[in-house]
């Protein structure tokens, strides 16, 4: 049951997000790689900076790899969990998606992919379970998600003193929610000190549904 997570528009909170969601998937025993198409996993889940070769390296155009070289470039985090981090700031030539697509489907663990405002190809979208958009009720996000392919899921981000509302979102996409995630300090303070990892549970745990 793979996963690419997405957002219309950058400040969503997708990658803390994405990183959440496969911390709890590993916490309940499920093999995860999580892989880092952004560059910001290891911030969120209090990682040092990676400077070895990543998911760009070998997405790139002249590479060979192959699906278990994918998992070697990863960084075992946890018992259950590897992240995969982005690497080069970009790809090399056409990117490798159908490789990357083949990968998720040969691998015998759950990929998770943090997309970000990044395009997903078909290829990524056919290949996964779920396509999971993250939204917060904002005006600007919605605009631009309403002209998007829609998600399989949607996850909102619930900010307060926002004029528009969880159902808002819903009637502008045409879609039922999936989770709704509350934008509390907490979760913020858990971030900035490293702490995402032991938290997660506690902080995503009742809100977020794991498919």
């Amino acid at each position: 049951m793979s996963t690419i997570f997405m957002s219309p528009k950058g400040g969503n909170c997708t990658t803390v997000t994405a990183t959440a969601y496969a911390l709890l998937l590993a916490a309940s025993g499920i093999p995860t790689v999580l892989i880092d198409l952004c560059g910001d996993v290891p911030a969120a889940a209090g990682m040092a900076e990676p400077t070895t070769p990543g998911i760009n390296d070998w997405l790139s155009e002249s590479s060979t790899s192959d699906a278990q070289s994918l998992l070697t470039l990863g960084t075992p985090f946890d018992n259950d969990l590897v992240v995969v981090h982005r690497g080069s700031s970009f790809v090399e030539g056409q990117p490798r998606w159908a490789d990357l697509a083949n990968a998720i489907t040969t691998l015998p663990m759950n990929i998770i992919i943090d997309a970000g405002i990044t395009f997903v190809p078909d290829e990524l979208r056919r290949a996964v379970s779920h396509v999971t958009m993250v939204v917060k009720p904002c005006y600007l996000s919605l605009r631009r998600a309403s002209r998007m392919q829609r998600p399989t899921q949607l996850f909102v981000v619930c900010e307060e003193s926002r004029a528009l509302t969880v159902k808002d979102v819903g009637h502008v996409l045409g879609m039922p929610i999936t989770s709704e995630i509350p934008y509390t300090p907490a979760i913020s303070r858990a971030v900035d000190a490293g702490m995402l990892p032991s938290r997660a549970e506690q902080l995503f745990g009742p809100f977020m549904t794991l498919s």
